[in-house]
């Protein structure tokens, strides 16, 4: 089934997320906020290959679609694991967050179904969640902590059975979260590395 609406409104997803990914790059240098630029670049890659789906619906385009969100989620949990984990504690969630790509990938590979996407999603956005809700004192972790809960309230109206003139729940979910990206944007602009202190030494 051809759904021009829905693939519309994701060339629309793709295009936000590329442009806030740019201004991230010109804006700043500093690893996590890159990461985060990276994260949007590759969601904008996922969301073109999801208008191509919409358009020429088959399980290769499908694929090639959903792998971009686990390695945004990956991306976007490593930026957030840098600006506000100390080193060892940072490395420790990059391996589970690598491993748990990992095992995305591999579930995706052999499986059509959409809830390995919603669980591998969801418990990486909840995780961003918890630890933004620690630093709410930084006006990135807010930015942040405003585009996952847009996310999951995004994914709420595509799992729901509400339309809107001609728009359906897909169509609906893109362009609310065209507000989450945006959130994500303005953490970018603000998201800095964690600095690490180095050991004072005693004077003898």
């Amino acid at each position: 089934m051809i759904e021009p609406i829905t693939a519309a409104t994701d060339v629309l997803l793709a295009v936000a997320a590329a442009w806030f990914a740019v201004l991230i790059v010109r804006a700043s240098t500093d690893r996590a906020a890159r990461l985060l630029a990276g994260a949007l670049a590759v969601t904008a890659f996922g969301a073109l290959a999801g208008a191509a789906y919409h358009m020429a619906r088959s399980s290769a385009l499908w694929k090639v679609s959903a792998v971009p969100i686990g390695v945004a989620s990956y991306l976007f949990g490593s930026a957030v694991a840098f600006a506000y984990l100390p080193p060892g504690s940072r490395r420790i969630a990059r391996m589970i967050l690598g491993l748990q790509l990992a095992g995305y990938v591999l579930a995706v590979a052999l499986s059509d179904d959409f809830g390995v996407v919603i669980a591998d999603y969801a418990t990486v956005m909840l995780a961003i969640l918890v630890l933004c809700l620690f630093r709410l004192r930084d006006l990135a972790a807010r930015w942040i902590a405003a585009s996952v809960v847009i996310s999951f309230a995004a994914a709420g109206v595509q799992m729901s059975t509400i339309r809107v003139g001609s728009l359906n729940p897909n169509d609906l979910y893109h362009l609310v979260e065209l507000a989450g990206l945006f959130c994500m944007y303005r953490a970018g602009r603000l998201l800095k590395t964690m600095a690490t202190t180095p050991p004072t030494t005693q004077p003898t």
